[in-house]
Order: structure tokens, then sequence, then C-alpha cells
């Protein structure tokens, strides 16, 4: 039994040593920090853009409710 440990636990080792490229690259490729940059134009976006009121109804089957409130559906 502690033959096939070992030998079950010999390629791990082994692969944990091997030799890697190293890590990526995650550095941004212009520094924030740089003035000739600028300023980039930002927008301001409501929360509620897309927001759709709907109120609630009495039960019914959920089918029913999803096909009607799918995009094209009988409204």
């Amino acid at each position: 039994m502690f033959r096939i440990l070992i030998a079950a636990a010999m390629p791990l080792a082994l692969a944990g040593c091997a030799a890697t490229a190293g890590p990526a690259d995650v550095l941004p490729s212009a520094s924030p920090v740089d003035p000739s940059l600028g300023i980039r134009n930002v927008h301001h976006h409501t929360v509620l853009d897309g927001y759709t009121h709907r109120v609630p109804l009495e039960p019914r089957p959920w089918r029913q409710q999803n096909d009607r409130q799918a995009p094209g559906g009988d409204s």
C-alpha cells in the first residue's frame, strides 16, 4: 500500500517542481499617473435605466405569465 502511495505522489511532487513560464504581466499598458493621457470623458447613467414598472397580479400559471411578458408576447 505504501508503494502505491509513493508511486502516486511522485509525479505530483515532480510536477510541483517543474519550471513555469512565470506570472503573466498584469500591469496596465498606460499608467494612471501619466499626465499626457488626460482625463477620460465619463457619462452619467442612472441606476434605473431600463426599469419597467410591473404591478402585482393574482396568482396564475407561471408558464402563461412568462409567455405574456416575453418579447413579442401577448401584452
